[in-house]
């Protein structure tokens, strides 16, 4: 198997989804976005030689965020991960749009390019790049709608559906990007420790602003969704995209349609299923389902530092809800972080530097010459 490979799931345009059966499906490989394998295997391996000096190992013990902060992980002996799991490792994709126009994806006649890039296009090629620097598995999920319900509940359906095939599947919304690429999944499932018992991890939504759910905790945000394969996380997702059918959930069918739509049914009924009450203060290790703190993993910085709603600064995935617009930024900050490195090196380095700073000017001469 390839260390990754862009993928598109394709499902027929008059596709309708059940509950918890995904239409039969075939994997292909787009020809509006692709010219050969071979082609990609090429960008696939450049860009891992690119990275390759950058990517914090996994056991590294310690990483300082953007904004200074100090991130340490926990002791060795307690660390899950200890080597790349690559391409059992999914980051996936799901959309029902089907983003053909000026600047996106899927334009039959002209690719994107900088100067028109979509907001959503930039998401995705931020999640497929990320792979690309891992070695991860990466697909995009051209989704049918339910009729019945919201297009994000898609997520639900599919993020199952890819667990049968993968070990862990990171599911993000377009506008959830990863803040520095050169950080492994892996370094941060042992900062979160993420391992076994964990089914699902999921960034808690900003306290105020109607985010709570009805027992009053706040909500775990579903733009950002790390999944691990088990038969109870086989259950999980099953009861979760059931939810709205209240054969299991009375009430919940009204997110169907109603914001907070599938995100407000995982916290106010889903996950209660699988905790011993609320487990955010229960010890580590021990959870079925993480919540990662809104700091780490949702929101994004603010001009004056601060994170949105005071402590949502995105210091590993920023998830720009509020600020949509900002992807093809943050897109190019991740492509910056790897180049400005490696050219600054070369230039200082290279030939190309010569140095006369010893030397006099008198005229038309140079005196005292002293580069070679």
């Amino acid at each position: 198997m390839q260390p990754w490979r862009r993928t598109f799931l394709v499902l027929p345009p008059d596709s309708v989804l059940h509950p918890f059966t995904p239409t039969a499906c075939a994997f292909h490989s787009d020809p509006a976005t692709n010219t050969s394998t071979a082609d990609f295997d090429n960008l696939s391996s450049l860009v891992r030689a690119l990275w390759r000096p950058l990517i914090l190992p996994i056991t590294e013990p310690s990483f300082t965020t953007y904004d200074g902060e100090t991130k340490r992980l926990p002791p060795e002996s307690e660390l899950a991960h200890r080597s790349s799991l690559g391409s059992r490792i999914l980051i996936l994709d799901v959309d029902t749009r089907p983003h053909v126009g000026d600047g996106e994806v899927f334009n039959p006649a002209t690719p994107p390019h900088w100067s028109n890039l979509d907001i959503h296009s930039a998401g995705f090629l931020s999640h497929s790049l990320y792979a690309m620097i891992h070695g991860y598995s990466y697909k995009f999920v051209r989704a049918p709608a339910y009729a019945d319900r919201a297009p994000h509940w898609v997520k639900v359906i599919f993020t199952q559906e890819m667990l049968k095939e993968y070990e862990y599947v990171v599911m993000v919304d377009f506008d959830a990007m990863f803040t520095n690429p050169a950080v492994p999944i892996e370094w941060l499932m042992n900062y979160w420790r993420i391992d076994d018992p964990v089914m699902v991890a999921m960034a808690e939504d900003p306290h105020g602003g109607g985010n709570a759910d009805r027992k009053g905790n706040m909500n775990l945000n579903s733009g950002f969704i790390i999944a691990h394969q088990s038969d109870n996380a086989q259950r999980l997702f099953k009861d979760w995209a059931e939810c709205p059918e209240e054969t299991r959930y009375p009430g919940c069918a009204r997110y169907k349609n109603v914001m907070f739509h599938e995100q407000s049914a995982f916290s106010s009924f889903v996950r209660y299923d699988f905790l011993d009450g609320l487990t955010v203060e229960k010890s580590p290790g021990k959870e079925m389902i993480r919540h990662i703190p809104c700091s780490e993993a949702n929101g994004g910085p603010l001009p004056d530092g601060k994170g949105w709603f005071g402590n949502c600064r995105g210091q590993f995935v920023r998830h720009l809800w509020g600020g949509k617009g900002l992807t093809p930024q943050q897109l190019a900050d991740g492509i910056m972080q790897a180049f400005v490195p490696l050219l600054g090196n070369v230039f200082t380095k290279a030939q190309t530097v010569v140095d006369y700073r010893g030397s006099k000017l008198e005229g038309d001469q140079i005196k005292d010459k002293s580069a070679p």
